[in-house]
């Protein structure tokens, strides 16, 4: 500690590049948060996902399909369950507020059992005809809690009545990994009722369950032969399949990972030429350090030691960043998008911690090196 006043002052040499060096590896700090969390993201969904459930939807066009169908594929063999929703899709008060509800049926909770939904929450969605539960994000951005109404204009799904559609928050849950803007769940039956008779008894997605995982993907190849000359074919896919990043043939964290890398790389470069331009200025200081008692060991330290304070510190502002952003997001992207947002976890800010410390490390050697083997004579004269 009693050398930190020296480090200080050689950080803060040059002010205007101490900061510039700063705020540099500060954004390429919040660059690489954002892109190892989306990672960590990316795996933790991956993980959660299930091999038994398989996702069926309308081949073309995003049409719905009706309630018949689920009787259909109730009836094929290596199927234990189905389950179904529809999206009430619309917006609040003003057009601008994009929202969604998940309205799902009574089987879907025998679907969805990872969700963090609790047996209560689901029982009270289905004997409140209106009621929904929401999650903790959807709850901060309307300022919403249990025993609030939420009005939604749906122009693609319109009450029979003309009115908006105003459901009574029941309770709020915690977030889903995959469900970037957050959730609202609420009662198909409702509102299937409620819409106009055109609407009636259509479902947007029908959640399959497989009584074999092992023959899930098989199960879905069958569904969609089953419905291929139907009036509404299918298109289904099993949710390792549907949540796998990779499943487009990008290798969408290797991307990530290059990306995280080439800020790194910036901030390496950066840093080994703003201490190697420190230390060529300060030759005669070093030389002094060494005259008066400093040994090799302990100017190297303080050397490295200038080069780590703006590295970490920068990781640090950096990563603080790359959290802000990734809470901002879901207020930036639309609902229903199906983005997951970073998770800036305490495994992202070691890995930043851990770069940054190396970074300066590396930056650091060949200044350091070349002050150990400096003529102290020659350094003292200024030539």
């Amino acid at each position: 500690m009693k050398y930190l006043p020296l480090i200080w002052a050689g950080v803060m040499r040059k002010p205007a590049r101490a900061i510039l060096t700063l705020l540099s590896v500060m954004i390429a700090f919040t660059l690489f948060g954002l892109t190892i969390g989306m990672n960590a993201t990316f795996e933790k969904v991956s993980a959660a996902a299930r091999s038994d459930r398989v996702y069926t939807n309308a081949r073309f066009g995003g049409g719905q399909m009706i309630i018949a169908m689920g009787r259909q594929i109730e009836q094929m063999q290596g199927v234990s369950m189905v389950a179904y929703d529809s999206v009430l899709f619309g917006y609040h008060e003003q057009t601008k507020n994009r929202v969604f509800a998940l309205m799902g049926d009574g089987k879907l909770s025998r679907s969805l059992t990872e969700w963090p939904i609790s047996q209560a929450q689901w029982t009270a969605i289905q004997k409140t005809r209106n009621g929904i539960v929401i999650s903790r994000q959807v709850a901060a951005r309307w300022n919403l809690k249990p025993g609030d109404n939420f009005t939604i204009t749906a122009p693609q799904n319109p009450r029979a009545d003309g009115s908006p559609w105003s459901l009574k928050v029941l309770d709020v849950a915690d977030e889903v990994a995959y469900m970037g803007a957050g959730y609202m769940l609420g009662n198909y039956d409702y509102f299937n009722k409620a819409r106009v008779a055109a609407k009636q008894d259509k479902v947007d997605q029908y959640f399959v369950q497989a009584s074999d995982p092992s023959r899930a993907a098989d199960l879905a190849v069958m569904i969609d032969n089953h419905f291929a000359n139907s009036a509404i074919p299918t298109q289904s896919i099993t949710e390792k399949a549907a949540l796998d990043i990779n499943n487009s043939g990008i290798d969408i964290a290797a991307v990530d990972r290059d990306i995280a890398m080439a800020g790194m790389f910036m901030v390496l470069f950066l840093t080994a030429n703003g201490i190697a331009r420190s230390v060529r200025e300060r030759f005669a200081e070093f030389a002094t350090l060494k005259t008066i008692g400093f040994s090799d060991r302990g100017v190297m330290g303080l050397v490295f030691l200038e080069a780590a304070i703006p590295c970490l510190l920068g990781a640090a502002l950096g990563v603080g960043l790359a959290a802000s952003i990734s809470g901002f997001l879901p207020r930036l992207l639309p609902p229903g998008n199906g983005v997951p947002i970073p998770t800036i976890s305490a495994m992202v800010l070691a890995w930043a911690a851990a770069c940054a410390a190396l970074v300066a490390l590396v930056s650091s050697t060949l200044p350091a090196l070349r002050l150990k083997r400096m003529d102290i004579a020659t350094a003292l004269s200024g030539r």
